[in-house]
């Protein structure tokens, strides 16, 4: 798969070590969805896998926090600079139903492509819980996206009790009525993945996991999930409890 030259539009830091990032490629890419991501080009560092956040006709945004040499080189870029995408890859996800009560976790950095699955959905409800450590962590998602500010509703929850409701994102799920809700889909830490496949049970409760990628193109196996058949870079990033919950069970007691 060829590499699709970008040209940066800008970047802003909108919380601790987390940016917006926003690129036009310079070839048209194929229709993206939800969940599906790219492998994104520093020039002389790294590459790394990043979710779709946002999709504005030929704009395509990223959501992401510094956690290594790649990220931290791509947060100190400028408008203007040159990167590289390939992609889009992965199997998207996106709920067509308007009958469809739906409810999204998501734990820190797991919020990057919750608003482009917003923007690309049907549905009759959708309401989110978004969990951080503590405030400075947060930022204003409906106006970064006021396209879709009235499409959810948002709780927000710290582990140091600095806003919203005091707890983590599974605190808040205990006083949440999951029978009111047909899809229930988490994002976050495996951690956190693993506890919400332990406490909500059945077909309609899905999982994006994060793992090593390194190909994309399911070549290399670096992103094999353990305890199944599956690649990550072709068959995920989104599965079902039921594929890969002995999988995140095992990655937390390892």
């Amino acid at each position: 798969m060829p590499l699709i030259p970008a040209r940066i539009l800008y970047i802003e830091n909108l919380a601790e070590n987390t940016y917006r990032l926003a690129v036009k490629p310079l070839y048209r890419v194929e229709d993206v969805k939800p969940f599906n991501f790219f492998m994104v080009w520093v020039p002389r560092v790294d590459e790394i896998p990043l979710s779709i956040a946002y999709r504005r006709r030929d704009v395509i945004e990223f959501l992401f926090k510094v956690r290594g040499e790649g990220t931290r080189k791509l947060s100190t870029l400028y408008p203007g600079n040159l990167i590289a995408l390939k992609g889009p890859l992965g199997r998207g996800f996106v709920v067509e139903n308007d009958l469809e009560n739906i409810l999204v976790l998501a734990g820190g950095i797991g919020i990057a492509p919750i608003p482009f699955f917003i923007s690309r959905s049907r549905y009759r409800r959708l309401d989110l819980v978004w969990g951080v450590r503590e405030r400075g962590e947060l930022f204003n998602l409906k106006n970064l996206y006021p396209e879709i500010s009235e499409k959810f509703s948002l709780i927000i929850v710290t582990e140091d009790c600095s806003y919203g409701i005091c707890g983590t994102v599974l605190d808040a799920l205990r006083s949440i009525d999951i029978n009111a809700y047909s899809i229930i889909l988490a994002v976050g830490p495996t951690a956190m993945l693993s506890k919400v496949c332990e406490y909500v049970k059945g077909n309609n409760v899905y999982v994006a996991l994060g793992t090593m990628v390194k190909c994309g193109l399911g070549i290399c196996g670096s992103c094999y999930i353990k305890s199944s058949t599956k690649l990550l870079c072709i068959e995920g990033p989104v599965f079902s409890c039921n594929e890969v919950g002995y999988h995140l069970r095992e990655s937390v007691d390892s």
